[in-house]
């Protein structure tokens, strides 16, 4: 019995596989999936299934002397928008940053030429845990980001909180050097595919029920 159900085990995760690999394959040229492919070793790698549960962010105050309360709402902002896709991602803003998954926070710059990063933790199933956002209100050589940069940036790196890679397409809020804060069709599409697909590996693997 117990092989019976290892070996069941097996059959839907190489289904699950095969369907995800089918899935890129026709998506293709929609979305900039194959960028995340190939970043974390062919693994599809996003937030588990929530089930009506937010996940919980939180937005500090301060990190730097030109802060300001109104650049939460660039965040806010953000979020919204990729909520707005109806993917099956929803947040909500917390003020207790111990039970926040998404940890939001501002700094005076990076030094190197870069206004965000987002460091992701995940399991081994390609499930995503945890997330920091660190945005930059300067860029390295001490300029002040604008309005629409600061949303532009925050926009990207929530993008990636939810798992997203950077795209070559330059329309693409996705794209490394992005100046848009609005999304694209392409970003709409590849968030929209990504999480359809079930979390995990899409290479099929030794065999499972031995």
């Amino acid at each position: 019995m117990a092989r019976r159900t290892a070996e069941s085990a097996a059959g839907e995760a190489r289904r699950a596989r095969l369907a995800a690999r089918e899935a890129l394959s026709r998506e293709a040229g929609s979305t900039y999936l194959d960028s995340l492919i190939l970043s974390t070793d062919s693994v599809v790698r996003r937030w588990p299934d929530r089930w009506g549960s937010p996940i919980r962010v939180a937005i500090m105050e301060g990190g730097a002397p030109t802060w300001s309360p109104r650049m939460a709402e660039y965040v806010r902002t953000s979020l919204d928008r990729w909520e707005g896709l109806a993917v099956g991602v929803q947040f909500t803003v917390v003020a207790d940053t111990s039970r926040a998954d998404i940890l939001v926070r501002w700094i005076d710059h990076f030094e190197f030429d870069r206004a965000g990063q987002t460091d992701l933790t995940w399991d081994q199933s390609g499930r995503v845990r945890r997330a920091l956002i660190s945005l930059a209100i300067k860029t390295n050589t001490g300029l002040v980001l604008p309005d629409d940069a600061l949303l532009a940036v925050a926009v990207h790196e929530t993008g990636h909180a939810i798992g997203l890679p950077h795209s070559a397409d330059s329309n693409d809020v996705m794209f490394p050097a992005t100046r848009t804060g609005t999304l694209s069709d392409r970003d709409r599409r590849t968030a929209a595919v990504l999480y359809r697909l079930a979390p995990g590996p899409v290479r099929d693997v030794p065999d499972e029920s031995r």
